[in-house]
This record gives C-alpha cells, sequence and structure tokens, in this order.
C-alpha cells in the first residue's frame, strides 16, 4: 500500500519560482503584403499634391477666429508701453474710492 503513493508524490520542500522556465515560441511566418485594401487603393489613385482636410469647416473658422483674437490682443498690449500702463492704473485707483484703498504701484 505504501508502494502505491510514492510514484504520485513528489517529496520535498516547495520550489517557488527560483527558477522561471520560460518557453520559446513559435514565431509565426509573415503575411505577404501583395494584396492592397481599397482604401489603399483609392489614396494611392489620388495625387499626393493635395493635403486631406484634417479640420471641418466650423474648426477652421474657430481657429481663425482665435488667430485674430491673439493678433488684436498683441496689438492691443502693443499700443501701450509699461509706463503708461502704471499710470492708467494708478489714475484708477485714484479715482476708487477710499474703501478700495491700494498702495500705488511705482513705475
Amino acid at each position: 500500500m505504501g508502494d502505491e503513493y510514492e510514484y504520485g508524490v513528489v517529496k520535498g520542500s516547495l520550489k517557488l519560482n527560483r527558477g522561471r522556465v520560460t518557453k520559446k515560441s513559435t514565431k509565426k511566418p509573415k503575411k505577404s503584403k501583395k494584396k492592397t485594401s481599397t482604401k489603399q487603393q483609392v489614396h494611392e489613385q489620388q495625387p499626393p499634391d493635395e493635403p486631406m482636410p484634417t479640420k471641418t469647416a466650423a474648426e477652421q473658422k474657430h481657429a481663425a477666429m482665435l488667430q485674430r483674437r491673439k493678433m488684436e490682443q498683441i496689438e492691443k498690449l502693443a499700443e501701450k508701453s509699461y509706463r503708461d500702463q502704471v499710470k492708467d492704473f494708478n489714475d484708477r485707483l485714484e479715482q476708487a474710492p477710499e474703501q478700495h484703498d491700494m498702495p500705488r504701484v511705482g513705475g
């Protein structure tokens, strides 16, 4: 009766991940790229000089509006020098009521 269990049981301590067994993966043969899909055929037929539109008309209009606003802000800031900006700020502070009194900015 003792002989039955000796063959099915491994005696000794557990061996936990001491030496990882790595299996070699078999490489799959690469498929040939001779067949082209219909999308690639259509893309090849178009002349390469024409850029593909990446933005919709609304997105292009929005980008143009942002660019125009940015240029307007730059022009507005370029009109006055720093000294003029400080002078205008101090003038506004002088006209404000005393409860909002802030010290003047030197410039």
